[in-house]
């Protein structure tokens, strides 16, 4: 990859050494063009106009999803988070009094509550493997009683990676559906969703696939979709039949409305075209190598402490500074242009806690974040206070 080139298309890269790609990554030039591009189209010619004349570059968006992780553009819904994505396959699927969803302590907050309200409202069981965990250990959690599998590919709270083809492999063995959050991993790594074998996959486009905010899709197999009855239905995908009968239109767009943010769609599909001519592989053997530099580095400096579980990691580096919270560090390096984050106990519980963390900061590398900034980030947490 040309990274001078990529960096000349990336804006914010002139303003600002941006670590919080795990959050918000910084959007390409092509994409804020797309956006602007359509929204002043709209403007002059009218909102329904610009989008029943622009058809193709719409459906734009469920091809790049398709190729992104190897699915059928029929198998993808447009989505405003991953969280509602998330909450579109929960409240669909028939439960019974009694079902089980295994999860696990990596589980970010948002799916966990979820889980919990399903638990009162619908009488589920949950049941959470813990730790750091072997696929036998893993297994000891799965019997005829469980219905749904959900782990995050990547939490929000540490580098750590999930071994998501072998849970994949389970779920297949017991029948068990298979719930993949990969709002963190989408863009950051290869994802096949053939090859691990999940039944749905959620994804949010600001993050590392470098789309614009309230923007996301929903992978939903089509083995699955006889099953799901959405909680909400729209007349835009489903079939009013008579006074008495209608039907859910058969793919994943069952799950969308005819409203949609058409502007912010068609820059999250450039942003997704983007990333498929980089090439995944590409991007990700970069961020790898970004990611390990840091840890190395920040390992280096007194007072800090990397705090990644010790397995298989990715572009997000969580660290403590002794004496500092998140905030303060944060805050100091927002002073020079030095964009991290912070993991707090709210959004990832059951995960800090067992790894005996109030909070952690959250420094997480793309492939346009370089090797000076990296010094630069680093020469300001050591100096910190």
């Amino acid at each position: 990859m040309d990274i001078n080139k990529i960096r000349n298309e990336t804006p914010g890269a002139k303003y600002v050494c941006h670590f919080n790609n795990a959050g918000a990554a910084l959007p390409a030039h092509d994409t804020v063009q797309a956006i602007t591009n359509f929204i002043n189209k709209e403007a002059r010619t009218g909102g329904y106009r610009m989008q029943f004349s622009n058809e193709a570059l719409l459906q734009g968006f469920y091809q790049n999803a398709a190729k992104l992780i190897n699915a059928s553009p029929e198998e993808i819904a447009f989505v405003h988070d991953a969280t509602t994505a998330q909450n579109k396959i929960l409240y669909s699927l028939p439960w019974k009094r009694g079902d089980v969803v295994v999860t696990t302590e990596q589980e970010y907050s948002n799916g966990y509550l979820s889980l919990l309200h399903l638990k009162k409202t619908r009488g589920i069981k949950i049941r959470v493997v813990p730790g750091i965990y072997t696929m036998e250990e893993f297994e000891s959690y799965l019997d005829e009683n469980v219905k749904l599998i959900s782990v995050a590919h990547i939490p929000t709270s540490s580098g750590q990676i999930s071994p998501v083809e072998e849970i994949g492999k389970l779920a297949n063995k017991y029948s068990i559906l298979f719930l993949l959050d990969s709002c963190q991993s989408v863009g950051q790594l290869p994802l096949d969703v053939q090859k691990i074998g999940c039944h749905f996959a959620t994804a949010t486009g600001r993050k590392y696939l470098r789309g614009p905010r309230g923007t996301g899709f929903l992978y939903v197999n089509k083995s699955t979709w006889d099953l799901l009855s959405p909680d909400r239905i729209e007349a835009w995908f489903a079939n009013w039949e008579s006074k008495t009968k209608y039907s859910f239109d058969k793919s994943a767009k069952m799950f969308e409305g005819f409203e949609k943010p058409y502007a912010l769609l068609a820059g999250l599909s450039t942003a997704m075209d983007y990333q498929n001519q980089l090439g995944i592989e590409n991007t990700w053997q970069r961020i790898q190598s970004l990611s390990s530099s840091l840890r190395k580095k920040l390992d280096g400096l007194k007072k800090v402490r990397v705090v990644d579980p010790p397995t298989p990691l990715s572009g997000i580096v969580t660290f403590v500074k002794k004496g500092i919270t998140s905030e303060s560090m944060g805050q100091q390096l927002l002073s020079q242009n030095i964009n991290i984050s912070g993991t707090a106990r709210f959004s990832a519980l059951l995960d800090l806690k067992r790894r005996k963390l109030q909070e952690a900061c959250r420094a997480s590398v793309h492939y346009y974040n370089t090797e000076e900034e990296i010094e630069k980030l680093i020469k300001a947490v050591d100096a910190a206070k």
